[in-house]
């Protein structure tokens, strides 16, 4: 897993966002680098969505 996407994971465990707010915190970083660290956690099926949208992954 990339440093951006391991950073993501802990971002998204420790709470719930909307996607806008996971890019907003993250405008450093290239469109298409965000884009891959985003596709790393979704290959791996560990994004939720609460009732509102926000994306989180439950910490194991």
């Amino acid at each position: 897993m990339s440093p951006l996407a391991t950073n993501l994971k802990a971002s998204l465990e420790a709470e719930a966002k909307q996607f806008h707010d996971v890019v907003d915190d993250n405008m450093e970083v290239s469109w298409p680098e965000f884009l891959r660290a985003w596709g790393e956690l979704r290959e791996i099926d560990i994004l939720k969505r609460d009732d509102e949208g926000a994306y989180y992954i439950e910490k194991k």
